[in-house]
């Protein structure tokens, strides 16, 4: 072979070989105008949080690239080990081999003072492999539609059925936004573009089975551990299902899980209580029908945190569209890395699922086909 033709071989294996990882899903997200005007929601909701301390920390978690990961500080094997063990052992995780990894993703800086998130949270995905938003830069969509969601339905219960709601703004603002934190920690980007399972937490109850996805527990083990009001935690841990009257077990277990692995006491710091027969419940549970200050925020909180009922089936929409469409542009759909990268994840950071699903509807898979032409010829994909 000549050395043209060596050189052009070489340039040809360089262009098709899948993005360099983090580099091109931050790529992906900063040249995505649906996630720029996501962080930039976010942004102003941060900014619209009065009180400081939570205010300072929400800015940190979700804008500083070198956040520190507050509940993996100083964490060596041994302290993994114990926490495992302590969670197996109060039946709040099922034991398994995956069990360690899903707890516990590898971090820069692992075991000092000041491990790091293994991606930008702007370039994290908003759901698991198959799961809603699962492009680079869906997390900031994703967390900024629930907390639009929270700021709607806070407005329509003081507008029309007359809820009070002094002094539960910065609860009902900054809940969302911690509750999938954790997703940008262990939905971290494989070469072929795929995402990592998630375990389940929360172990199982005398009333059943109260197991939830790893995000919602980590999530609220960092906001624990960096010391965030009682309050906000309460209302963050109502995401996955709000507390039924008299039965706050299924929160009790997730608060239970996020204090071992914060290495917190759940009762000391606020975030539980004990009953007059020793039984931990909820702060401002401990009575028949007392009402907790925390109770409307939490219950918005949960009603809010649905954006994943439309967009979980926009996005297995989506993907059977743009698999469809692909002849079409000559992409292949056998070649997983470069199809997922190279043309799935670069079309849905630019519309996003649920737009694609919406012009199909509207228009058919030539109206989409003419959306993609256009981002073709952008030089998108």
């Amino acid at each position: 072979m000549t050395t043209p033709l060596r050189l052009a071989a070489a340039l040809a294996t360089l262009l098709l070989a899948p993005p360099a990882l983090a580099t091109d899903a931050a790529a992906l997200a900063g040249a995505s105008p649906l996630t720029r005007e996501a962080l930039a929601r976010l942004r102003a909701d941060v900014d619209a949080v009065r009180n400081p301390v939570i205010k300072a920390a929400t800015e940190d978690a979700l804008f500083n690239p070198a956040t520190c990961v507050a509940h993996r500080a100083n964490l060596g094997q041994a302290d993994k080990r114990a926490i495992i063990d302590r969670l197996v052992a109060e039946s709040l995780a099922d034991p398994g081999d995956g069990l360690a990894d899903g707890l516990f993703p590898a971090l820069p800086g692992e075991g000092g003072p000041c491990p790091h998130l293994p991606q930008p949270f702007a370039a994290a995905p908003g759901g698991n492999a198959g799961s809603h938003h699962s492009w680079p830069g869906g997390l900031p969509l994703h967390e900024a539609f629930n907390a639009q969601s929270a700021k709607d339905f806070a407005a329509a219960y003081r507008a029309i059925d007359g809820v009070v709601l002094d002094g539960q703004d910065d609860l009902i603002a900054a809940a969302p936004l911690w509750h999938d934190w954790a997703k940008a920690l262990l939905f971290v980007w494989r070469p072929d573009g795929g995402l990592p399972s998630e375990v389940s937490l929360g172990g199982h109850g005398a009333d059943g089975d109260y197991r939830t996805g790893a995000h919602h527990i980590l999530g609220l083990a960092e906001a624990m551990a960096r010391r965030l009001p009682a309050d906000l935690v309460i209302v963050q841990a109502c995401a996955h299902q709000a507390p039924e009257r008299g039965k706050p077990d299924r929160l009790v277990h997730w608060l239970r899980a996020a204090a071992i692995i914060a290495q917190v006491d759940p009762v000391a710091a606020g975030y539980l209580a004990l009953t007059s027969t020793g039984v931990l419940t909820l702060p401002g549970m401990t009575e028949s029908g007392a009402v907790p200050r925390w109770w409307s925020a939490c219950l918005i909180h949960a009603q809010s945190d649905h954006n994943w009922v439309y967009a979980e089936p926009a996005v297995e929409d989506a993907d059977a569209l743009l698999r469809q469409l692909a002849p079409r542009f000559g992409v292949d759909a056998d070649d997983p890395a470069r199809y997922t990268w190279g043309y799935r994840h670069a079309v849905l950071s630019r519309l996003g699922a649920a737009r694609v699903q919406s012009l199909a509807a509207q228009g058919g898979l030539d109206a989409l086909a003419q959306a993609l032409t256009q981002l073709r010829a952008q030089g998108v994909f």
